[in-house]
């Protein structure tokens, strides 16, 4: 009995040591929770069209099947040890492992783009964007009324517009921009591209809920269609996220006249196609039209605007008519003449009267005096003057020393006449291109038309012939010889 309370007693004293021990050798305090130490972990995501700085950043956005989205996330604080890994779902589908990527979204329809992180402890975060992807809303080009050309529509009677348009998806209500314009002027690229009407006036612009649309005069409007004129009107499809369709209506027509008159549309194009630009027809006057009947008799004189090419000669009585148009100020553009023949009611196209310059620029050596010379051979100068002009637009030079090309401002200054119709041209020679020898001088002169004036000048001699060297073994050998003869 007394051999097992001395072993109890033992047992009692080396756990109490054990404990002892254990409570020496940590520190409880460290293992409690405080507040202060925890970490909040965060996550941001947002997406942009682009990676550029300065592109907005957004949460929601409806963009097209053809887009592509730049998709950003954020985890803050960003230190690695704080979170287990991260990914990006497509309506809950995987979409991509990396924080930052770029991804077009090709399903039409609503999505949600959800940016997940998994944190040291297992829980989950999730921040979603939201985004709607629409094709474009879709007008048929053809298969609208009235049809192109059409004649004799009158405003008084009302002119009904239709045409064929919807959405391919079926997802959002689907509106349409409609506007007729009166044309003030055409533009041709070439014979291959479509013609671009340069400068109009609006007569109407609204937004339709359905594709018809029927216009009826009304006293109030601020711009009515008038009769004997040529419109134009043009239909786009834009749907309720304000995507435009990618094709666009444009159609024409003329209003009506009465049983007794008729009208003309005359289209004028040039051979030099840059007279169409705002800064060159300024200086070159506008072009005139003389309408002569079967009698060749003078019915009406028109003017009308290099930058608006195309007219409405209206009213003329039914019948047959030419018109001849001109352009006084350019006078190496020949006149051309059209036959017409104007029906009752309508208006009748004049197409092509076509302006053509075939005229080459002139281009005559202008000497120190100021007077204009006909010679092809000149003296070195260190300035040299010629005078160029043409009548058909603005022109150009290339200046060739020798047959290379002087490239550069420094060599040359141009000073332009009042209407651009002549250049007075200053070539400043360098020193290093004074010689012994003739030099060649050669001036080609384009204008618009395309047009070559080449001209080649003979420059004198600058510098005098260098003696020719003689040697002093030659002399010698030549006494020594002849003494020899001797």
């Amino acid at each position: 009995m007394k051999a097992c309370l001395q072993k109890s007693w033992l047992l009692a004293i080396i756990v109490m040591a054990v404990l002892s021990t254990l409570t020496s050798c940590s520190d409880s305090d460290q293992y409690l929770y405080e507040s202060e130490d925890a970490v909040v972990l965060q996550i941001h995501a947002e997406m942009a069209r682009t990676f550029e700085i300065d592109s907005a950043h957004v949460r929601a956005d409806t963009i097209t099947s053809k887009d592509t989205i730049v998709f950003i996330g954020e985890i803050s604080p960003n230190r690695q040890a704080h979170y287990r890994e991260y990914y990006w779902t497509l309506d809950g589908g995987d979409f991509s492992n990396d924080m930052n990527f770029r991804k077009p979204i090709p399903k039409p329809g609503y999505h949600e783009v959800c940016f997940v992180v998994t944190d040291y402890f297992g829980d989950t975060l999730r921040d979603t964007l939201q985004l709607w992807v629409s094709n474009p809303p879709i007008v048929e080009p053809q298969g609208f009324i009235p049809a192109a050309g059409s004649q004799g529509l009158s405003p008084k009677e009302g002119i009904h517009f239709a045409w064929h348009g919807y959405d391919p998806d079926s997802m959002s209500k689907v509106y349409y921009k409609f506007e007729i314009r009166e044309p003030k002027g055409l533009a041709y690229t070439s014979d291959l591209h479509r013609k671009l009407y340069t400068s109009s006036n609006s007569i109407m612009d609204t937004l339709l809920e359905a594709p018809y649309f029927t216009y009826w005069d009304n006293p109030h409007f601020y711009h009515r269609l008038e009769n004997l004129k040529y419109y134009t009107w043009e239909v786009r499809a834009i749907n309720e996220f304000g995507l435009e369709s990618d094709t666009v209506i444009q159609g024409n027509f003329f209003t009506k006249g009465s049983k007794n008159e008729g009208g003309i549309q005359a289209f004028v194009r040039f051979s030099n196609e840059v007279l169409y630009d705002k800064y060159y027809y300024s200086y070159h006057g506008r072009i005139r039209l003389d309408v002569l009947d079967s009698s060749s008799k003078s019915v009406i004189q028109q003017e009308m605007g290099i930058d608006s090419n195309q007219t409405i000669i209206a009213p003329l009585k039914p019948g047959k008519y030419k018109i001849i148009a001109s352009l006084p100020k350019l006078t190496d553009f020949a006149p051309d003449t059209v036959n017409v023949v104007v029906q009752p009611g309508e208006i009748s196209s004049a197409y092509p009267l076509l302006l053509n310059d075939t005229v080459p620029p002139s281009n005559n050596y202008l000497s120190p005096e100021g007077l204009l010379l006909g010679n092809d051979t000149l003296d070195f100068r260190d300035t040299l003057r010629f005078y160029f002009e043409d009548h058909g637009g603005d022109l150009y030079q290339n200046i060739l020393w020798n047959g290379q090309e002087l490239r550069g401002y420094d060599y040359r200054k141009t000073i332009y006449n009042s209407d651009h119709s002549a250049d007075t041209v200053f070539i400043t020679l360098p020193q290093s291109y004074k010689s012994w020898t003739y030099q060649l001088l050669t001036i080609e002169a384009y204008d618009y038309s395309g047009n070559l004036n080449s001209r080649t000048y003979v420059i004198k001699p600058s510098m005098k012939m260098p003696e020719p060297e003689t040697s002093s073994s030659g002399s010698e050998s030549s006494s020594s010889s002849g003494g020899e003869n001797e």
